[in-house]
């Protein structure tokens, strides 16, 4: 430490002015690129979020798409918006059950 001091002695104040610029210059680049990375780390978040909300729903459609061939639906006809309701019903009854037995 004693060492640090003298060497800061022997500068004058334009060299200490301008070391003391840099280490503040460095510490705001590094601030900014933390807050920027925080941004795109957010930015991705949600997007995984999303994503995850799309297979969510996209799973349950296949469920129902099983269900209803199980049922003894055509696989060429389409359910109707009644029957899709119904099977949605049963589906989320299931998985309720399931979520509880666990």
């Amino acid at each position: 430490m004693a060492t640090v001091q003298k060497d800061l002695s022997l500068l004058d104040v334009r060299q200490f002015t301008a070391l003391v610029l840099g280490i503040v210059g460095v510490i705001l680049i590094l601030g900014a690129a933390l807050v920027r990375m925080s941004r795109r780390l957010r930015r991705s978040e949600l997007a995984i979020a999303s994503l995850n909300e799309d297979l969510a729903r996209v799973t349950q459609d296949l469920n129902v798409e099983r269900l209803w061939r199980l049922a003894g639906g055509d696989g060429t006809e389409r359910p109707s918006a009644d029957s899709l309701k119904e099977l949605y019903r049963i589906l989320a009854r299931h998985q309720d059950d399931a979520s509880y037995m666990a």
